[in-house]
């Protein structure tokens, strides 16, 4: 099964979340949320994590963090480690508390960071709790309208700094989430990475192919994907052969090149069973199943072919 896409590095800004498992309630009660609390606050002592905005609903919880030094991962299991064990202990229960492991995408550093920290904070607005957002006790937001009581480990100055004064970002709240934001967010899988095009390559271009492989599914949510298209005319100038021949196959012969243009039309360009077929004359979707089962294991196998799907993959890519 694959993982999830981790990308650890210096300054980076995540936002962070995670909900109970089976959708059940995290936080019961007031305790519960400041324990969590004091655990953001831990965090950071110990670990060095900037906490940049939080906002802590019943199931679920949303943070947007920095990390100074690569170590999201030691700090979130801290966090939500230790979290479940003090919970267990207040509720006499026992197991696992969270679904899963957090989903953390990596934010870039510009107004899209700025409308993320907006979407945060009006989560409680957006699911029907509050009217407005600073009625919401459990979030950050009034500590960036009112910084009187700010505990030292939230950090507002880098959200503020962009669009100026308390009051600004309250004008700001106002306007509510951003088109691009809520389409984001709506995604039935989320990808990994929230930015332009050129902050998505900056940090997936240098993943080796060991690691793709294992986030593969991430991978390709987060990257644009290139269309069936685009990965026939690429196979067909790859392995130098007409674009009519990789899609009907030349008759009595073999053609494992067409085999590898529907593996990749399926495995990179994500394009449906069905798209599939029809593009490459199958008669029905199980002969596309059918090649991209075969691919698959002989890549187990064929060391030959796993590196030459590893070329035409940089090709597809990096066109």
């Amino acid at each position: 099964m694959p993982r999830p896409l981790r990308i650890e590095f210096e300054n980076a800004y995540y936002h962070v979340m995670n909900r109970g498992a089976g959708r059940k309630n995290i936080f019961k009660s007031n305790q519960h949320r400041e324990i969590f609390i004091e655990l953001l606050a831990e965090a950071n002592q110990l670990f060095g994590v900037e906490i940049h905005a939080y906002c802590l609903m019943n199931n679920h919880y949303h943070l947007l963090v920095k990390t100074p030094y690569p170590n999201l991962s030691r700090s979130m299991r801290h966090i939500n480690g230790l979290y479940t064990q003090r919970y267990n202990r207040l509720e006499k229960t026992d197991g696992a508390l969270f679904r899963g492991r957090y989903k953390a995408i990596i934010i870039s550093y510009d107004e899209y960071l700025l409308n993320v920290s907006r979407y945060i904070h009006l989560n409680p607005v957006t699911a029907n709790i509050v009217e407005h957002a600073h009625q919401f006790k459990w979030s950050s937001y009034n500590y960036f309208i009112n910084p009187a009581n700010k505990p030292t480990w939230l950090h507002t100055r880098d959200i503020l700094s962009m669009i100026g004064q308390a009051e600004d970002y309250h004008l700001f709240m106002c306007l509510g989430v951003d088109t691009e934001t809520t389409k984001f967010y709506k995604k039935e899988k989320t990808p990994a990475i929230y930015g332009s095009l050129k902050f998505k390559d900056t940090l997936l271009n240098p993943l080796d192919c060991e690691k793709i492989y294992a986030a593969i599914t991430d991978y390709n949510l987060t990257r644009t994907l290139p269309s069936t298209d685009e990965i026939i005319l690429i196979c067909s100038r790859f392995f130098d052969m007409a674009a009519e021949d990789i899609l009907r196959g030349v008759p009595g012969k073999e053609n494992l090149q067409r085999k590898i243009a529907i593996y990749g039309c399926r495995r990179w360009a994500q394009a449906t069973l069905s798209q599939i077929a029809n593009k490459f004359y199958c008669r029905s979707h199980s002969n596309v199943c059918n090649v991209v089962t075969e691919i698959d294991n002989l890549t187990k196998h064929k060391n030959e072919l796993k590196l030459m799907l590893d070329e035409l993959y940089e090709e597809v890519f990096n066109n």
